[in-house]
């Protein structure tokens, strides 16, 4: 959303690489609210008071479910993001990390993880393989 943002080029080619090959990108709920939270109030997107970039989320994944899939939390996700924060209390991991290293591991079929956040991602050990793709 943030055409200043250095990820930006990046995590544009990744949508659109996405779009070509008709490949749909799997987003947990909790990434959806994070990137809310991060455009509604990081004061380097949008002002306070402006909220029409922020609900540009919600618009950008509602209006193009063959690229978007927004997938809500499993039964037993809040418990084990819990004992993965738990387990590796040594390192910086946020709940919405855990939220997703635990979505990743449900699902066999996902082999790739979009994050600028790579050091995180590489440290945690998946249920499976799974390539992290960085800037």
């Amino acid at each position: 959303m943030n055409r200043g943002d250095r990820h930006h080029a990046w995590a544009t080619h990744q949508v659109l690489a996405a779009r070509q090959q008709r490949a749909k990108i799997a987003v947990p709920e909790a990434v959806v609210g994070e990137a809310f939270t991060q455009l509604r109030y990081g004061r380097r997107v949008s002002p306070r008071t402006d909220e029409s970039v922020a609900l540009t989320v919600f618009r950008l994944v509602d209006s193009t479910p063959d690229l978007f899939e927004v997938r809500p939390a499993r039964r037993g996700t809040h418990q084990r993001a819990r004992e993965i924060l738990a387990q590796y209390i040594d390192q910086s991991f946020s709940y919405v990390d855990a939220v997703v290293f635990t979505a990743v591991d449900d699902d066999p079929t996902v082999d790739q993880i979009l994050t600028v956040d790579g050091r995180d991602f590489s440290i945690y050990r998946f249920a499976h393989s799974v390539e992290i793709i960085v800037p």
